[in-house]
């Protein structure tokens, strides 16, 4: 697919937008269209658009996130793991406690910028997670991709910055009164356009 071809075919022309802008939408795209399924279908079907973590984490420093976009699934020892408040972190410890972090039972928490799993990962029981990375897109004007997203998503992600870069045109459109007639006729396109990508997600917003 080049997905240059592909927007200009929903935008109708070049004018107004340069390459650059192009793929910045579209990676803006594949966070809208992570977020949509990750509403509609669960946390299970968001997994897909994540990468594992590596190498394993053998140990019980706190992971520092900082620089990831996101945490989508944690697991230590091959056993998910579950996301809990840090207020009770004092229980996760307590063999007494009913919210005591076991083999079996694994939990994680943030602080700041840093994730910590109990029990702790050791050399026989690994940590990996599942993490949302920084996409970007490859030879936009070629055989087009980006990186690590699913390519079933791919029309989505350009009919998502075909409305961006119709509705940036819109306004430029709109501060001028002689082209008022111009920004409506991009406006019904972008109507259109929202309307089809909506339906692309059985019709929910």
């Amino acid at each position: 697919m080049n997905f240059k071809t592909k927007i200009e075919y929903y935008v109708g022309s070049t004018d107004g937008y340069d390459n650059a802008e192009a793929q910045q939408y579209i990676v803006d795209g594949c966070y809208d269209v992570y977020k949509k399924i990750k509403s509609i279908k669960g946390s299970d079907a968001s997994q897909k658009f994540g990468i594992w973590s590596d190498p394993a984490i053998t140990n019980g420093t706190a992971i520092d996130i900082d620089e990831v976009h996101e945490i989508i699934y944690v697991q230590r020892n091959s056993i998910p793991a579950t996301e809990v408040t840090p207020n009770l972190l004092h229980k996760y410890t307590d063999a007494d406690s009913i919210h005591y972090a076991s083999a079996n039972d694994p939990i994680y928490y943030f602080q700041e910028q840093y994730m910590t799993v109990k029990p702790a990962p050791t050399g026989s029981a690994h940590l990996y997670y599942i993490y949302l990375p920084e996409y970007s897109v490859t030879s936009y004007d070629g055989t087009s991709s980006v990186n690590r997203f699913p390519a079933e998503y791919y029309d989505h992600i350009l009919l998502y910055a075909s409305i961006k870069i119709l509705e940036a045109k819109m306004h430029d459109y709109i501060e001028d009164v002689e082209d008022s007639e111009i920004a409506q006729l991009i406006a019904n396109r972008v109507d259109r356009l929202k309307a089809q990508y909506n339906e692309m997600f059985g019709g929910q917003e």
